[in-house]
């Protein structure tokens, strides 16, 4: 997917909380409320790149998050509503879940970001999770730190690591890795994503494919 709009509704989340925190009125309450909203929306949707039906779980974190922020921010709504004014406790409680639903969502933005280390186009994540999908039943993909590896794993404890990273004295390339043993995918600059996942789920089932 592409992060820019992703990251504009962020970024516009943050321009609308600092208002608020310096000056907590109604008008500047609603200008927060409605960027959060958006941002909501577009964790919860379905139209980023090879998503698959189930959401994966840093966009399901995001989400929650924002709808507690959310929660906070009704609550100042109806303090504004009964002509009170919040408290400095209530506006810290607001700020925070707003900042703590921000980081969660550049999370999940940077989870399905296509690292730049790749030859192709697709997130480590993207083809982890699809890889997931060909193996069936118990297995689920979970994304690494700053998408050079994803985790696959099976519900009874089985593992296997896809990561991109410098192997010998070649390119940095995809590789499966599963305790001690490393299977390196080769040259994948011309594959698709559901070719990779098939490699990636081939591999898992039968190393001697790599």
């Amino acid at each position: 997917m592409n992060p820019a709009p992703a990251s504009e509704l962020a970024t516009a989340v943050r321009t609308a909380l600092t208002p608020f925190a310096t000056d907590p009125t109604a008008g500047t309450l609603c200008d927060l409320s409605r960027a959060v909203s958006r941002m909501t929306a577009y964790a919860n949707s379905g139209h980023y790149a090879d998503r698959s039906r189930e959401i994966p779980r840093p966009w399901t974190e995001s989400y929650i998050a924002c709808n507690h922020a959310h929660e906070h921010i009704q609550n100042v709504n109806h303090t504004f509503a009964t002509s009170s004014a919040p408290t400095p406790l209530d506006v810290r409680t607001v700020k925070y879940a707003v900042l703590a639903a921000v980081a969660l969502f550049d999370e999940a933005v940077r989870s399905e970001t296509p690292n730049p280390g790749v030859e192709h186009g697709f997130s480590v994540f993207a083809i982890a999770r699809a890889a997931a999908h060909l193996l069936g039943s118990g297995w689920r993909a979970e994304p690494g730190l700053h998408n050079t590896s994803s985790l696959i794993q099976h519900s009874v404890g089985e593992d296997y690591l896809l990561a991109v990273g410098d192997v010998g004295d070649m390119s940095p390339m995809l590789y499966v890795e599963n305790e001690d043993n490393r299977h390196i995918l080769g040259d994948t600059a011309d594959q698709d994503l559901p070719a990779l996942a098939q490699r990636v789920a081939n591999t898992i089932r039968n190393p001697s494919l790599a």
